[in-house]
């Protein structure tokens, strides 16, 4: 087997443990919505396979709304917070990290009830069995919001407060030490004045989700 196929059976390993289904059959009156399988190869920077990704998507453009999902939003940081925040990083000689949270939709839970046909590959007895969703996979309308609801439960829990100036900031402090984090869907920039609050709430992050640690960000200043 090819190291690079690895990576891609840890995240499968993962969905697994996540539970994203429950398969069931199809009750009356309902419609299930479509998926399909998008494969990709990742390469590094010489040429040679980084990663062989394969990913499950959903005809999220088959949804009705008002039916399949209420509201939508995506966690995307404005521009002019991405460069207050860099800058205040820089003069205030903080650490700055970059995290990436793995398969991130696959954390938020539905609030709708909503089935899926059996994705392509997979076998059943019954042609009327179906995939109940419990978790909110990539290509639905609703999945970066429901995905952004957990995120912020999680940062509420460990004591963070939203921004009032962009609702993608949170910020955690107390009389020693102080963390801000910049969120842009699954990836978080992280900024604080205390390299082992950081840390810890590193662990935090990876016991609650799973994150690939991007390690420090250097950043140039000048005088």
């Amino acid at each position: 087997m090819q190291s690079g196929a690895l990576p891609w059976l840890k995240k499968l390993q993962l969905s697994r443990k996540i539970h994203p289904w429950i398969i069931e059959d199809l009750p009356p009156g309902k419609k299930p919505v479509s998926c399909k399988w998008v494969y990709r190869v990742k390469y590094n920077a010489d040429g040679s396979i980084q990663q062989c990704k394969a990913r499950l998507i959903i005809h999220g453009n088959h949804q009705i709304e008002g039916f399949y999902y209420n509201e939508t939003f995506v966690p995307v940081s404005k521009i002019t917070s991405i460069r207050r925040f860099l800058s205040v990083a820089v003069v205030k000689s903080w650490e700055l990290h970059q995290m990436d949270i793995n398969n991130a939709f696959l954390h938020g839970e539905l609030d709708k009830e909503l089935f899926m046909r059996m994705p392509p590959g997979f076998c059943s007895n019954s042609p009327n069995k179906v995939c109940r969703l419990k978790k909110s996979l990539c290509g639905l309308r609703q999945a970066p919001r429901q995905w952004f609801a957990k995120l912020s439960s999680k940062l509420s829990e460990y004591g963070f407060v939203h921004s009032y100036e962009d609702y993608s900031l949170f910020i955690y402090y107390t009389e020693t030490v102080f963390v801000a984090l910049l969120v842009y869907v699954d990836d978080i920039l992280l900024a604080s004045n205390n390299a082992q609050a950081s840390q810890k709430f590193k662990t935090y992050l990876n016991d609650s989700f799973s994150i690939k640690d991007l390690g420090k960000i250097e950043i140039l200043s000048w005088h």
